[in-house]
């Protein structure tokens, strides 16, 4: 007797294809893939005629931010997990900063103690990687982390205390960080900004209540140097680099050239840089900015070009949950909003619009948004794929269903700041989503009792730290 039968859908094959089968659920796994009308019972069942079964979706760049300096103005990790698992996601990968920022081993324990009760769906957590505290980094890697994080940039004015533990801003610093994280055989994902750049370009504005001067301090040479630099350390290190949320088709052409050249490197970018271009900045203000900001028209089509040829190796939302005041507080000075959207819940939906509009097929949409990160992370197969004996991790999409965006109806505790958004008509949506077997949101509502259920995962093969 299984737990769960899903009869009769188009599941997603290891190939790319999608096949009629049904799948067989027990005690958390996929037990077993057969022809349709098979013999087996089970003690639920979802038919998913008509509908396409995906391995879980992956969304690996969030920011939860629990426990927060100003916890009434951000996201909670059950309000987080429950609009990741709205939009379809079966996995988070939650960013370091918290606050404290999570450094060390017991500011890691720490937020899983508050996590554990919290999470709808499965997460792991990055570590954070900081030149205030190279010795830390080390032992941190033991502690089952997937990846460190730092920034380039220092920390914004008047939160220095935010960013303890997370920022490498000079060469030196890099070489140090490098050097740690190259014991670990660990990833490195970064933003990737200039910070010497970003303070002369900003000595450079004039009126800071124009949101174009936003452009102008993080424009293009500031994302493309910084990566140049990363890419060279990372291959003198040989320590596996994450490119975050990369923005333009420039900084792909140099990540291209390098895999190329056998770097280990994965870029990562964001439904915002493929959708949407500068002109919103100019439209919404603090609401359209993020960093790095949204480019040019061209430099958006371009993009497409590196999600087809297989540079872009996944797509995450880089949720951030600014709250509409918070944003709209600095209204006379753009450099000082707060940066990012609330996405979690919609990096899917937003991606199964372009499958409608013929600009990617469903099998890419599954690479970018669960098998790749999977393996970038070292969670595969046991999350981003459909085969027996994994975790029963399973996103049911209806591909002609459709809605308006209502961004007063999205979960997210942000959602009065998700106006980039906001009224946008799709065609494509989850319809249920399925965590170790059992079902924690259906039709984009959360199920009862799902709090709690999210387990921490690690990566399939531990640190191989050389202490």
């Amino acid at each position: 007797m299984m737990d769960l039968l899903i009869r009769n859908g188009y599941l997603y094959q290891q190939n790319g294809e999608f096949k009629r089968n049904d799948l067989a659920i027990k005690d958390g796994k996929i037990i077993s893939i057969s022809s349709t009308n098979s013999a087996l019972t089970s003690k639920a069942y979802i038919d998913a005629t008509g509908l396409y079964v995906l391995p879980g979706i992956i969304d690996s760049h969030v920011h939860f931010k629990e426990p927060a300096k100003h916890p009434e103005s951000t996201e909670n990790f059950f309000s987080g997990t429950s609009a990741s698992a709205a939009g379809g996601v079966t996995t988070i990968i939650e960013m370091p900063n918290s606050y404290p920022c999570t450094y060390n081993k017991e500011l890691l324990t720490r937020r899983r103690d508050i996590i554990q009760d919290q999470a709808v769906v499965d997460y792991a957590l990055y570590g954070a990687a900081g030149n205030d505290h190279y010795a830390e980094i080390v032992p941190l890697g033991k502690e089952g982390i997937v990846a460190y994080k730092t920034f380039m940039h220092s920390a914004p004015k008047g939160r220095e205390d935010e960013y303890e533990g997370f920022t490498m801003t000079t060469d030196a610093d890099l070489i140090q960080g490098f050097s740690e994280i190259s014991k670990t055989g660990l990833p490195l994902a970064v933003h990737a900004e200039n910070d010497e750049l970003i303070t002369f370009f900003t000595q450079q504005v004039t009126d800071p209540a124009d949101f174009k001067s936003h452009l102008h301090v993080r424009n293009l040479v500031v994302e493309t140097s910084a990566i140049h630099k990363l890419l060279y350390f990372a291959k003198q290190f040989n320590v596996p680099l994450i490119i975050c949320h990369v923005s333009s088709p420039e900084a792909l052409a140099l990540i291209k050239t390098a895999k190329e050249q056998g770097v280990r490197v994965y870029a990562e970018t964001c439904p915002h840089y493929l959708l949407y271009d500068e002109s919103y900045v100019e439209k919404l203000g603090p609401h359209g900015k993020c960093n790095p900001p949204l480019r040019s028209t061209e430099q958006v089509n371009k993009m497409w070009d590196f999600i087809h040829d297989g540079t872009i190796d996944y797509i995450s939302s880089d949720h951030s949950p600014a709250f509409k005041a918070d944003k709209e507080k600095w209204i006379g000075n753009i450099l000082r909003s707060p940066a990012g959207f609330p996405g979690a819940e919609l990096v899917l939906p937003l991606m199964l619009h372009q499958v409608a509009k013929g600009r990617l097929s469903l099998a890419r949409v599954v690479q970018l948004l669960s098998e790749n990160p999977a393996k970038a992370f070292d969670l595969y197969p046991q999350k981003g794929s459909l085969q027996a004996g994994t975790d029963a991790d399973i996103t049911i999409v209806d591909l002609e269903a459709k809605k308006k965006i209502d961004s007063s109806q999205m979960i997210t505790r942000a959602r009065d700041a998700a106006i980039l958004f906001d009224g946008l008509e799709i065609r494509g949506l989850p319809l249920y989503t399925i965590v170790r077997g059992h079902l924690v949101a259906k039709n984009g509502e959360i199920q009862p009792d799902v709090k709690g259920w999210g387990k921490w995962i690690e990566p399939q093969k531990k640190a191989s730290v050389q202490l």
